[in-house]
């Protein structure tokens, strides 16, 4: 049997990347295997940062208005977190004034808020580090906070775009560069987007195909109406999206750019369309990649019952993204009355840690927008009448996972069988990532696209796997497999046990 990527091809490259088992990319034929989603566990000290001190009001864990990143030089996680005094004015009239604190941990579980000595509030010595507007009347909101892998000036290591806003006069996407994530110096060229208007904007570099990628509510508002009996928060809907009519719900757009200055022209991303309910609009999302795929979380809102949740993604080109087949929020909502019963989101990529994906999100116990303009609009609803419930009603959150255990290829108490398509590493020995249960096994043969079985690494000549292992080196008497000439072809044999992904390498 003879199974190629092209006529003109026989093997995939794949080098040293993971494969992981997300879609049947390299899955040629599999027997007595499912393909199983999982989800990340909750973690018991959850919820890790709260209101708890006196100058915090609305401390506000939502998409783009916090970010926890792990700075390799100290070891540290770095926590950066927006509060929301008197937000909104009494008469629901917005005033876009936040303070951007600052807190840190040596474990990534229980955090401190260090005084920092920039800003006092009612004469107490405070963890804010930004405070808009400032003196120069120019506001910094809901800033994306990323390491750049490539900087090499190391005053400039950390990257943050925000909305930027001079007064009351329009909006723009600002940034700023830092060398400790303390001390920010803004970008001489702010607005380096003038037309963004949206409060939504992620930040990303992606390794592989070597450029920055923003990831945001591009341009005006929905709709593009702005009559003033126009509804720009709960806008109509057409569902059948006829010819004329822009989208009225969230859209999420891309843009991508060399030096975080010149940037290209937007792409609309993800738009709700049939998969979705009547009142779904897709928030915010931010990407990351495993291996050479690019999967990515996007926050959807359910304007109706006015809560969120999060839809893992998986793309091969980082345009055109599928929702997981499962449809299941990927970190579910908890019970009503729990620290996140109502809203969770994210704009975190995720972090490593030992062999483990750690997730940080906002788990938040209160509606999108009852608290915010629910007494403009007359809403009789417990957020309108106590405004302690969103002062306290936000959370950061922590949710782990198995090192690329997002999907799963499982047999049980048949054995089962899965057999790659024709592939072509670089050369050295094959890893696994995969668990197996008390009696189950994971055993593998190599062979040619052809399906003939090279000499040496036939299954009775592989060494048996029996364990749990997030990069287990499965050998043969034969020696290392990516070493054969040509392309290959390998075919897993599984009892009790679930395979998660395989990579070739000298490690």
């Amino acid at each position: 049997m003879f199974l190629a990527y092209s006529p003109d091809r026989i093997a995939k490259d794949i080098g040293d990347d993971r494969q992981l088992f997300i879609d049947d990319d390299v899955v040629a034929v599999v027997k007595n295997v499912t393909r199983r989603f999982h989800h990340p566990v909750k973690h018991p000290a959850n919820p890790l940062i709260e209101n708890d001190q006196p100058w915090e009001v609305v401390p506000y864990f939502r998409s783009c208005s916090f970010n926890v990143l792990q700075d390799p030089e100290d070891g540290l996680f770095k926590c950066w977190y927006e509060d929301y005094p008197n937000y909104w004015g009494s008469k629901g009239v917005p005033r876009l004034g936040s303070r951007i604190y600052y807190a840190q941990s040596t474990d990534g579980i229980t955090w401190e808020k260090p005084l920092l000595g920039r800003h006092a509030i009612d004469g107490r010595d405070t963890n804010t580090l930004i405070v808009s507007p400032d003196a120069n009347d120019e506001s910094t909101l809901f800033p994306s906070i990323m390491l750049d892998p490539i900087e090499t000036d190391h005053s400039r290591r950390f990257k943050k775009v925000h909305v930027y806003r001079v007064g009351r006069r329009g909006m723009g996407l600002g940034l700023a560069m830092s060398g400790n994530g303390l001390d920010w110096t803004r970008h001489p060229a702010n607005p380096i987007i003038p037309e963004w208007a949206a409060d939504c904007q992620v930040l990303t570099y992606d390794s592989i195909d070597e450029k920055y990628v923003l990831w945001g509510r591009y341009g005006d508002s929905a709709g593009e109406a702005w009559h003033p009996e126009f509804d720009h928060w709960f806008a109509p809907v057409w569902p059948s999206q006829p010819e004329g009519v822009w989208g009225t719900r969230r859209r999420v757009w891309r843009q991508e750019s060399q030096d975080l200055v010149n940037w290209s022209t937007a792409e609309l991303i993800f738009e709700p369309g049939p998969a979705d309910n009547l009142d779904d609009g897709h928030y915010s999302f931010v990407p990351w990649r495993a291996g050479e795929m690019h999967l990515g979380i996007l926050n959807m809102l359910h304007t109706v019952d006015d809560t969120l949740d999060m839809y893992l993604h998986y793309s091969r080109d980082g345009r055109d993204w599928h929702r997981f087949n499962d449809h299941r929020p990927f970190i579910p909502r908890g019970p009503e009355g729990s620290y996140d019963a109502l809203d969770n989101e994210t704009t975190v990529q995720p972090l490593v840690v030992g062999d483990e994906l750690w997730f940080y999100y906002g788990g938040n116990n209160i509606h999108h927008d009852w608290w915010i303009i629910g007494s403009g609009q007359g809403l009789d609803v417990p957020e309108v009448h106590d405004p302690s419930i969103a002062a306290n009603g936000h959370h950061l959150c922590l949710a782990t996972l198995r090192y690329d255990g997002y999907v799963s290829l499982d047999a049980t108490v048949r054995e089962g069988y899965v057999e790659t398509k024709p592939v072509r590493p670089t050369g050295g020995q094959l890893f696994i990532n995969a668990r197996c249960e008390p009696g189950g096994y994971v055993e593998a043969e190599v062979m040619d696209p052809y399906n003939d079985v090279w000499p040496g690494f036939e299954r009775s000549a592989c060494q048996r796997f029996e364990g749990d292992s997030i990069r287990h080196n499965l050998t043969w008497s034969g020696g290392a497999p990516g070493d054969l000439r040509g392309g290959l072809k390998l075919r897993f044999h599984l009892r009790g046990a679930e395979l998660y992904s395989f990579r070739f390498g000298s490690e």
